[in-house]
């Protein structure tokens, strides 16, 4: 976590880092200058990226703490953030998109990875919380999607989709952004969870944002 935290606190005005299951904030936390660490009362798992106030002209990144990132992370994506627009876009990493698939003759998932090389800026219907980008207005609130924690990328994702805000995934090479879970923490993880053993909201997520698929998904982003 200090480590993810200690590069990107370098890059952005302020880090707010939600300490679920902490008895007390560590010591090491208190000479970042511009981080704010809190204690939820509850364990709200990977929520808790949403229960921080932010304005609606703040420009918003959701981090995780067992993702590498690069020393220019924040300064690329402001750079594809003004390419694209964040009026009503949400930019990022790691993505899903329900296309049509040839050889299966169906739609289907098509996962675009974040430590995986992407070439070209593809419209997405599932954004990865851990590697998006938007603009403050666009930011749920913990309120609006508390309910989805565990499955918080389902949730985003639909809330986005439900107000029309349109979600990409942008270009990058093979490990730009690399993972950093050690092989024993794996069967520990959410997606281990979760992901792997869907609960029903979590599925009728899936079957809303389905329905609600975008027409540029799948597909290369044009200016």
């Amino acid at each position: 976590m200090l480590q993810v935290i200690a590069k990107i606190a370098r890059q952005v005005d302020r880090v707010f880092v939600a300490l679920n299951e902490y008895d007390e904030i560590p010591e090491a936390l208190l000479k970042f200058r511009n981080v704010e660490a809190v204690i939820p009362k509850k364990d709200l798992k990977d929520a808790g990226k949403f229960a921080f106030p932010v304005a609606l002209d703040d420009i918003v990144f959701t981090i995780d703490d067992d993702i590498i990132y690069p020393e220019d992370y924040v300064e690329n994506m402001l750079k594809f953030g003004d390419q694209i627009g964040l009026d009503n876009n949400i930019i990022g990493y790691q993505a899903n998109a329900w296309v049509y698939k040839k050889r299966q003759d169906g739609f289907g998932w098509r996962n675009h990875l974040f430590f995986k090389p992407c070439k070209k800026i593809y419209g997405v219907d599932v954004i990865g919380t851990g590697t998006a980008c938007m603009a403050g207005k666009n930011m749920p609130r913990l309120e609006d999607i508390q309910h989805s924690k565990g499955y918080i990328d389902v949730g985003f994702s639909l809330w986005q989709r439900e107000r029309g805000n349109l979600m990409w995934t942008l270009p990058r090479v093979e490990d730009e952004l690399a993972r950093n879970l050690p092989d024993e923490l794996q069967d520990s993880t959410l997606f281990n969870k979760f992901a792997r053993h869907p609960a029903l909201d979590m599925r009728s997520g899936y079957e809303r944002i389905k329905a609600l698929s975008a027409a540029q998904s799948g597909k290369v982003w044009k200016p």
